[in-house]
């Protein structure tokens, strides 16, 4: 029998937690690097040497997230959230550590789990970038299918960054599911104009989108026909700028423009 005695367990020396820090260190500037092997060679040694090291657990995490290995991605965050609830180190590491788990749960489809941890990252006022948990709440909601509670978080998250131009659009999307027309065009005006560098954003081409089906349904045809010119010309091989050029080829002069779903 040794020493410890049975069922013992001796954690990580000094030294051990010194190496597996300096272990992280090397792979986070890997991972800056686009060096994702090299990241992760070094990240599975920092973990050898102190399995409780929770920064590692989350670089793996997001490394993981980005390569599609949703299952790993989740096990390390969960294992670096657990780690720091553990040792209580209530900061901005805890909140965002949830909020890349949150992120994780989503893209998994664990809607309800991903929701109360985003909620308990955006309401974190450790958190440093709080907008955009609230932001990933509302659009956990969206996807979800419930766009009545999307509607608060999304309002949190541009009222907090008034220049959250992706906050804006998820909160145009909100209201437009619930057919609240005036005011998804106000959103989604947000949404185009709340910083200059949002008009030309490729991931707001749904923005222009949606504008233009939130103002043809509300009779604005030249307003519409405009948006989805805009929406088309961004980007015209995505399935938003498919979607806007049929519309706009569907339009015969002097009748309203039509709406599709927002979805092909």
């Amino acid at each position: 029998m040794g020493a410890l005695g049975p069922g013992c367990f001796r954690g990580p020396s000094t030294a051990d937690i010194d190496r597996s820090r300096r272990e992280l260190e090397l792979a986070a500037a890997l991972h800056e690097e686009q060096n994702i092997p090299g990241a992760i060679g070094h990240l599975r040694q920092a973990l050898e040497l102190d399995p409780g090291n929770a920064e590692a657990h989350l670089l793996m995490a997001v490394i993981q997230a980005q390569r599609g290995n949703t299952p790993s991605a989740e096990e390390h965050a969960r294992q670096g959230v657990d780690t720091l609830v553990r040792e209580d180190r209530r900061g901005a590491t805890l909140a965002e550590a949830r909020n890349v788990l949150g992120n994780i749960l989503l893209a998994r489809g664990k809607f309800e789990e991903a929701t109360t941890t985003l909620y308990a990252a955006a309401s974190d006022e450790m958190n440093t970038a709080p907008h955009l948990a609230w932001g990933t709440l509302g659009r956990a909601y969206l996807e979800w299918g419930r766009p009545g509670e999307a509607i608060e978080p999304l309002r949190n998250a541009t009222q907090i960054q008034p220049r959250f131009c992706v906050g804006y659009h998820f909160l145009g999307r909100a209201l437009f599911e619930l057919d609240r027309l005036r005011d998804a065009e106000e959103a989604l005006v947000q949404a185009l104009e709340a910083d200059p560098s949002c008009s030309d954003a490729p991931q707001l081409q749904n923005a222009w989108r949606l504008r233009g089906e939130v103002r043809a349904r509300l009779g604005r045809r030249t307003d519409a026909i405009a948006d989805l010119e805009r929406c088309a010309a961004l980007a015209p091989d995505t399935a938003d700028g498919r979607a806007c050029q049929r519309l706009l080829d569907s339009v015969p002069e002097g009748t309203p423009a039509p709406s599709e779903a927002l979805d092909e």
